[in-house]
This record gives C-alpha cells, structure tokens and sequence, in this order.
C-alpha cells in the first residue's frame, strides 16, 4: 500500500472516530511503565473509535502492545512512516516498513455481554431449587446484606435452623470457606442465635478446604452454575455419531 494512500486513510478514520485496521510490517518501541523493543516483523494494528490502541501479532489472543482510549495518535514521517502514539506517561513508537493492507470503518454497537453461569445465576437457581441443597432447605432471600458482603442464598432447614449458602462457580478455595464462616458469625450476631448452618455450593472443593470446611461443622454441596448459553452440550451426540 502505498505511503499516501496509508496516511490519507489513517488521518480519515481518525477525524470520523472510526475503526481503523491495518496489516504491516513494523518494528515498536515502548516507554513508560517499563522499556520494550520488538524488533521488525509483521503485526496486525487496530485502533478503535476511543483512540485505544491495540497491536497483534499472528498468534496468541491478547495484543502484546496496548495504549488506553484516549491515545494521542499521529504519523511523521521520519526516514518511512512512523506511527507515534501516547497515553498518560506510556509511549509508544511504531516504525512502518510496509503497509500491506487497511480499512476504515464506523461500527455501532451499543450492547452488553450477558455473563450466564455467574454466582448470581447459581443463587436464583438453588432459590428456584431448593433441594440442590437439600430435601429440607427453605430459601427465605437472596444476597442477604452483612458487614462483609451479600449472603448469596439465606434460609433455614426443616428443623428451623437458619442456613447460609454460599454459591462459587468455579473450585471452592480455603479463602471462599473462610468467607462462609464471616458470613455465617455475621448473621449468629444479627439474629442472636447459635448453631447457624453454613453450606458451600461449587461444582468442586479443594481438599484443604474441604478439611477446614468439615472442621468448622460446615457441608459441601457439588451445585454446577447452569449454562443457559453453553453451545455444547456434552450430553448431546458428537459428529462422530452420524458416521
């Protein structure tokens, strides 16, 4: 691509805060937080309609140089084309040797990802579904407040003891049963009782928490987070059925 094409597209895209992508190849310089140089090969650059900055290279998902939105951008031209950028005390040089390809475009996108499979999804489940936790268990609210946090499903047991449930989507730590056992000594001293059960509900436990989990007089009960958008489902045929 040619120099004058590059920059003419290059300054377009930034006064009409559009998206700009380009191909090329490229040797970085940063200053800031740290000092890096990457020495010449070819990157994939994108800058968005923010003016953050982001630059790829042919493999592995996260870029290996980033600049916030809000970037100061500009070409010089300087023995070639050299891409200058800054944000704050972070700075960053791009020296172009060749332009292979780029475009412009406006994008619109206002949405938000919606997150399925979180700690909330699992608490609106167990309330829907009490018996995950146990035949006796009555949810009486969810995200109860205390000192230290929302409680994630509040209750009692067929007996009238009152229980906390804590909900972890992933491997429950010795960090997640010592934040059961705040919550539960927060409610024994809201409500003036002993004996108040607590119950960790994850797809799994590590040992030691576990240990410490038992020590307390606390259960673990193995609660997976529900997936309403999971596209594979590991109860359904694979390809290799069909053949």
């Amino acid at each position: 691509m040619e120099k004058h094409d590059f920059r003419e597209l290059f300054d377009r895209a930034l006064a009409s805060h559009q998206v700009f992508v380009f191909f090329c190849n490229c040797e970085i310089r940063y200053s800031g937080r740290a000092e890096a140089y990457l020495p010449r090969g070819d990157r994939l650059i994108i800058i968005k309609e923010d003016q953050s900055l982001l630059v790829h290279q042919p493999v592995n998902g996260n870029p290996v140089n980033y600049l916030k939105p809000g970037a100061e951008l500009r070409l010089e031209a300087e023995d070639g084309l050299v891409l200058r950028a800054r944000s704050g005390k972070d700075f960053l040089d791009v020296r172009l040797f060749r332009v292979y390809d780029a475009m412009a475009g406006k994008l619109e996108d206002g949405q938000k990802q919606v997150l399925q499979g979180n700690e909330r999804d699992m608490s609106d489940m167990i309330k829907d579904n009490p018996e995950l936790i146990s035949p006796d268990f009555i949810p009486l609210s969810r995200e109860e407040h205390t000192k230290f946090g929302f409680i994630d499903v509040f209750g009692h047991d067929g007996a009238g003891n009152l229980v906390v449930v804590e909900c972890k989507r992933y491997t429950a730590s010795l960090a997640c049963v010592t934040q059961l056992r705040r919550y539960v000594e927060k409610i024994e001293e809201l409500k003036g009782v002993r004996g108040v059960k607590g119950v960790m509900a994850s797809p799994a436990i590590s040992a030691n928490a576990l240990a410490m989990l038992e020590q307390w007089g606390f259960r673990h009960v193995a609660v997976q987070p529900p997936k309403r958008l999971e596209r594979h489902n590991k109860g359904q045929s694979g390809l290799q059925g069909f053949f």
